[in-house]
């Protein structure tokens, strides 16, 4: 099974410059994974920083490549709207009509998860980089809060 890394050496690759595979190769990984489970999956997020050099911004377009064929999603995005912090959400809607996967964006941002201290959303640090509340943004998306 030929993954996006099996070393430490191609994981540092995978991360930059990435790794390129059509969204039926991706999804097929997600699917020979557990070949025998035909349950449901969730919803996935996928968040990136425009700036991150650590783990290159084309991930983010593999990861949706990825999610979006394994949960049965069109490529083509259902709908996009700007946030704060300078943030563009994405949204693949599944068969089922709800969305499969949400691709967040986040213009400037370097490699971290983005928080919103001013919001009571974290502490700006390493890796703590203020932008927007992805956990806050997070719990919505999959029904955990009102």
């Amino acid at each position: 099974q030929e993954y996006a890394a099996s070393t430490v050496l191609a994981a540092y690759s995978c991360m930059n410059p990435g790794v390129t595979k059509t969204a039926a190769q991706w999804g097929g990984l997600v699917r020979s994974a557990y070949p025998a489970y035909t349950g449901p999956r969730p919803a996935v997020s996928v968040w990136h920083g425009t700036a991150d050099a650590t783990v290159v911004p084309r991930n983010a377009a593999e990861s949706v490549k990825q999610w979006t064929d394994a949960l049965g999603a069109d490529q083509s995005a259902d709908g996009t709207e700007a946030l704060p912090g300078g943030t563009t959400r994405t949204d693949y809607t599944g068969p089922d009509g709800s969305v499969a996967v949400r691709s967040y964006l986040v213009q400037g941002m370097g490699h971290g998860t983005p928080v919103r201290p001013g919001e009571g959303c974290g502490v700006a640090g390493a890796h703590f980089l203020d932008a927007i509340c992805s956990s806050r943004y997070i719990a919505r998306d999959w029904g955990l809060t009102g």
